[in-house]
């Protein structure tokens, strides 16, 4: 039996900050990730992971580099796949620019795409350059603000996407790009305006974690309609909370 002074309430701000509720994760191919909103994650997106945009060339080299393989300047994208309540702070380019007179450029950037094809862009902050930092280098990117990743806004049905672009100089300039890893933590979704359960009401100090958790269906309170954020918590409704939090056990 588990047992805590405070009751319901502390054992659930417990399950939410440990598991890090937000809303479910999207792919995740870089492990491992912490749970909880107080570790810091890195996320690294590798230079193969880019793909030129027309087709251009964009040619490995050694060491896990890539550079342009073509005359022009080349522009290379790929996505960045984190959980939606994700809290991005910035990122760090690892590149060899041993050019004078050239620079990798990269960008992290939003794409939306609304009701009757309508679409956008939306680039975070400005495009970072290696000008002035030759050689092998990681130099790190500070956002400012932050970006939540969110892959959805309701109110008007719009979908979002998000990808970092890497400018490359033509092939002629000794420059190559290793990949990007991103910094973020997980966040507890914020509270709703209106009170789910008639019994927590906005001034608790519990509210923000126990709608996160009544969100996310992880709790659904009594019959009643009320939380009864004090009550002892049973070890048939701590199955129930595990159990709905991680997903067990689906099999077909």
């Amino acid at each position: 039996m588990i047992r805590n002074r405070r009751g319901r309430v502390c054992l659930l701000v417990v399950v939410v900050f440990v598991l890090g509720l937000a809303v479910p994760a999207v792919a995740q191919d870089v492990p491992p990730y912490y749970y909880g909103t107080a570790d810091t994650n890195f996320h690294y997106v590798s230079a193969e992971e880019f793909q030129a945009v027309n087709d251009a060339p964009y040619v490995h080299t050694e060491y896990g580099f890539w550079k342009n393989g073509d005359s022009s300047v080349l522009q290379a994208m790929a996505p960045l796949r984190l959980p939606s309540g994700a809290l991005v702070d910035g990122f760090t380019v690892v590149y060899d620019d041993s050019d004078a007179g050239w620079a990798v450029e990269f960008a992290l950037k939003r794409y939306w795409v609304g009701a009757f094809g309508a679409k956008g862009l939306y680039q975070f902050g400005p495009v970072f350059s290696s000008s002035g930092t030759p050689g092998v280098s990681s130099t790190w990117w500070d956002l400012s603000p932050d970006v939540t990743i969110s892959y959805y806004i309701s109110a008007t049905l719009t979908t979002q996407s998000y990808a970092f672009t890497v400018y490359l100089p033509p092939t002629s300039a000794d420059v190559s790009f290793r990949g990007v890893i991103v910094r973020w933590k997980r966040q507890i979704s914020p509270a709703p305006a209106v009170q789910t359960f008639p019994d927590v009401a906005p001034g608790f100090w519990a509210f923000q974690e126990i709608e996160a958790l009544a969100a996310s269906g992880i709790t659904q309170g009594f019959p009643d309609g009320t939380f009864r954020p004090t009550a002892n918590v049973t070890r048939a409704q701590m199955a129930t909370f595990l159990a709905r939090a991680l997903g067990l056990h689906w099999a077909p």
